[in-house]
This record gives structure tokens, C-alpha cells and sequence, in this order.
């Protein structure tokens, strides 16, 4: 990479962009659509607000549930799912910045930029 600087920019740029994207994009997995009417159901009295929260998976299945350890078990892959992603686009946004400044600190010193 350091025949090419640029290169290093322009992966480093792609990177931060892509991270960028899946953590504006992320957020609680959504819930199932049975889920979530019966959900909607449970809350229609409760509010807008809570309604709305009928969309996540968390959320819904911990107001719908009949069996404690089943809902614990779809609620801990639900905020898995989450925080995994949420790392994912973290590290991404992080080594795209790094290169995107290893790449800029290279070409400086070679007078390029």
C-alpha cells in the first residue's frame, strides 16, 4: 500500500461509508408479523408510542409471551442479532478511518496531496 496511497483512501473511504450505512440503518431486529398483531393487540389501549414498539422482536415477544423461557430465548437472539451488527458497523467506521488517514498521512509525505 504504500506503492499507492490511494488505494488506501479509497478503501478506507468505502469502508467508513458501508459501516456508516449499516449503523444508520441498523437497529432492533423487527418482529414477525403474527407477532407483532397480537402484540398490537395486547397494547391498543396503552398508546401510540407503545404500538409502535410492537415492531421490534424484543418487544413484541416479551408482551405477547405464554412460556418465560421461550421468550427469553427469542429475546436473547434478538438483541444478539443486534448487538452483533451494531459491532460490525463500529469496526467498519473504525478501520475505514484509519486507512482513509494512513492513506492521506502517506501520500503527504510522498508530496501528493
Amino acid at each position: 500500500m504504500k506503492k499507492n496511497p490511494l488505494i488506501l483512501i479509497v478503501l478506507g473511504v468505502l469502508m467508513l461509508v458501508a459501516g456508516a450505512v449499516m449503523k444508520l440503518n441498523g437497529g432492533a431486529p423487527g418482529a414477525d408479523a403474527v407477532t407483532t398483531a397480537r402484540c398490537q393487540e395486547r397494547m391498543k389501549d396503552q398508546g401510540l408510542e407503545m404500538l409502535r414498539r410492537c415492531d421490534e422482536a424484543a418487544f413484541a415477544t416479551a408482551m405477547t409471551a405464554t412460556d418465560a423461557d421461550a421468550a427469553a430465548q427469542a429475546i436473547s437472539a434478538a438483541n444478539n442479532d443486534e448487538v452483533g451488527s451494531n459491532a460490525l458497523a463500529m469496526f467498519l467506521i473504525g478501520l475505514g478511518i484509519v486507512m482513509t488517514i494512513g492513506g492521506v498521512l502517506v501520500a503527504r509525505r510522498r508530496g501528493n496531496i
